[in-house]
């Protein structure tokens, strides 16, 4: 390794990260710091505390942990590849050696990365605030608790896992997110009362056997009502079918096209 990537690093050593770095909130946004390490492949060798002519000089990675202290000299970097992380506000730029930051950093190409980044999440995001969070019927949020509960069915769930697997993890930054969680909350504890839920705990519910029994009533009374509607669309559509050829047996309705409907007729009386 040449001086020169040796004094790069040196100048990104002097902004380190603290050993816990905020990602959200007003914390998130102000970090800047920079961490850099060793890695062998996709295996973590050494956390970078410092360099110097002879090699580099920092944490060693064993047993899945970091150990202080340890240094890897220049001429055992063989095969070793050198990882650069900017943190920068709530976005984290990786890089793959020095020239990937120079070329990222220094035509400022990585605040681009960012702003793109942000606008990826912002754009989405004020779209949905301007939704109305709406809860769905009693029936579809039971349906999807049981299916929420069928993908590890001896785990229990609450209403934050309810609310994202119904919304996804942008209702939490929705204006109305307090108001629909807590009726959420109610809709969860009214099966807890009618008995297709479970509380082990204060704040956890569980499906229980009631619950698929009381869904499946609901769908088949769905079901019901739809074959209801389609009947009742086919006796009127036969019942104006039915008018206009009585129409035109009476004289009512005169035309001057002749034309054979005997075998529609007796198709029509065949519904009567």
């Amino acid at each position: 390794m040449n001086s020169y990537q040796i004094n790069i690093i040196q100048k990104l050593l002097r902004k380190p990260c603290p050993v816990r770095i905020p990602r959200t909130g007003d914390d998130g946004k102000v970090v800047n710091c920079y961490s850099i390490s060793l890695y062998a492949g996709d295996t973590p060798l050494l956390l970078v505390d410092e360099v110097n002519n002879d090699g580099f000089v920092g944490s060693y990675f064993e047993s899945n942990r970091f150990n202080p202290r340890a240094s890897l000299p220049f001429t055992l970097m063989y095969g070793v590849t050198i990882r650069i992380e900017h943190y920068h506000g709530l976005y984290t730029h990786v890089y793959q050696g020095v020239f990937d930051y120079c070329w990222h950093e220094w035509t400022g190409f990585y605040k681009v990365q960012s702003f793109l980044s942000s606008m990826k999440h912002q754009v989405p995001q004020f779209f949905f605030n301007k939704k109305p969070l709406q809860l769905p019927s009693r029936m579809i949020i039971l349906e999807k608790v049981i299916a929420k509960q069928s993908v590890k069915p001896h785990k229990t769930f609450s209403s934050l896992d309810i609310m994202t697997y119904v919304y996804g993890m942008r209702w939490y930054l929705h204006p109305k997110k307090t108001e629909v969680k807590q009726k959420m909350e109610l809709y969860l504890e009214s099966f807890v009362a009618s008995g297709e839920l479970s509380s082990p705990s204060s704040f956890d519910y569980k499906v229980t056997g009631k619950a698929i029994a009381t869904l499946e009533q609901y769908q088949i009374e769905i079901a019901r009502a739809k074959s209801d509607l389609n009947n009742q669309r086919a006796i009127v559509v036969l019942t104006i079918i039915l008018a206009i050829f009585t129409g035109f047996q009476a004289g009512i309705i005169k035309t001057s096209y002749c034309v054979n409907l005997d075998k529609v007729w007796a198709w029509v009386q065949s519904f009567i």
